[in-house]
C-alpha cells in the first residue's frame, strides 16, 4: 500500500508538470509573445489608464524569495543596444525582506503587468485575502529548502485558494539549488495540490532566484516563468 501511494503521488506530480509544459508549449505554438519590458519601474500616468493592465499578486512566507523573483523579472529588460536576456548589477546584494508592500510595473507587448508583492510576515498574512479578490493571477513563492515551514505554507496557500476560487495560480518552488530542497513531486504532496489542480489553472514550477552575479546561476526557471505569465495575462 505504501508503494502504491508513492507511485500515485509521483504520477500526480508528473501529470501536473506535464500539464504545465503542454499549456506553455501550445500557447507558444499558436501565439508567441516575447518578454520584452519597455522599462523596469514606471510611474502610472493618466494616459496609461486605458491600456490593458493586469495585476499579478506575489505572495509567500517571509524569506521565500518574493523580492528576488521581482528582481529577476525586472533584470530581464535589455539595455539599449545590448542583446536581450537577464542582467544583474556587479556585487548585487540579496534584497531585504519586504516588511510592507513592493510594487513594480512592467510594460510588455500589448499589456502592462503590475506586480504587487506583500510581505510574508505573520502580521501581514491576514491582509492577503483582501488583495486576492482584486487580482488576475496569484504567484505563490515557496522556499523548497525549508521543510519545517511547508505546513504553514500549505495552510496559507489553501486559505488563498478559497478566497479566489477561479484565480489562476502559479506556485514557484524556489531555492531548488539548496541542499536538501524538496523535489517537485515532494512539494506537490506536501502542499496537497492534487485535488486543487483538478479544479482550476494551477502550475507548479521549479525555480532558483537569488542575487548571484552570474545570470545563469541567479534565475533558473525564469524563462519558463515569464512565458507562462504571458500566456495567463
Amino acid at each position: 500500500m505504501v508503494l502504491l501511494r508513492h507511485v500515485h503521488v509521483a504520477l500526480s506530480a508528473a501529470v501536473a508538470a506535464l500539464g504545465s509544459a503542454l499549456f506553455i508549449a501550445l500557447n507558444y505554438f499558436y501565439q508567441r509573445r516575447v518578454w520584452a519590458p519597455q522599462r523596469e519601474y514606471c510611474t502610472i500616468r493618466e494616459e496609461e489608464e486605458e491600456s490593458v493592465r493586469r495585476q499579478v499578486l506575489v505572495l509567500g512566507l517571509d524569506g521565500a524569495g518574493k523580492s528576488s523573483v521581482l528582481q529577476g523579472l525586472s533584470r530581464s529588460e535589455p539595455k539599449p543596444g545590448s542583446k536581450s536576456g537577464p542582467r544583474s548589477e556587479p556585487g548585487s546584494k540579496p534584497p531585504r525582506p519586504t516588511r510592507g508592500f513592493n510594487f513594480i510595473s512592467l510594460r510588455v507587448p500589448r499589456c502592462q503587468i503590475d506586480f504587487l508583492e506583500i510581505g510574508g510576515g505573520e502580521d501581514l498574512r491576514g491582509y492577503w485575502s483582501e488583495y486576492v479578490r482584486r487580482t488576475h493571477i496569484l504567484v505563490f513563492i515557496v522556499d523548497s529548502s525549508d521543510w519545517t515551514r511547508l505546513p504553514v505554507a500549505k495552510s496559507e496557500l489553501h486559505r488563498l485558494l478559497r478566497a479566489g476560487p477561479q484565480l489562476p495560480v502559479v506556485v514557484l518552488a524556489n531555492k531548488q539549488d539548496k541542499p536538501g530542497a524538496a523535489s517537485i513531486s515532494e512539494l506537490h504532496e506536501a502542499l496537497s495540490l492534487g485535488p486543487v489542480s483538478e479544479e482550476r489553472k494551477l502550475f507548479l514550477l521549479a525555480a532558483q532566484f537569488n542575487s548571484d552575479p552570474e545570470p545563469k546561476n541567479s534565475t533558473r526557471g525564469l524563462q519558463t516563468f515569464q512565458d507562462l505569465l504571458l500566456q495567463l495575462v
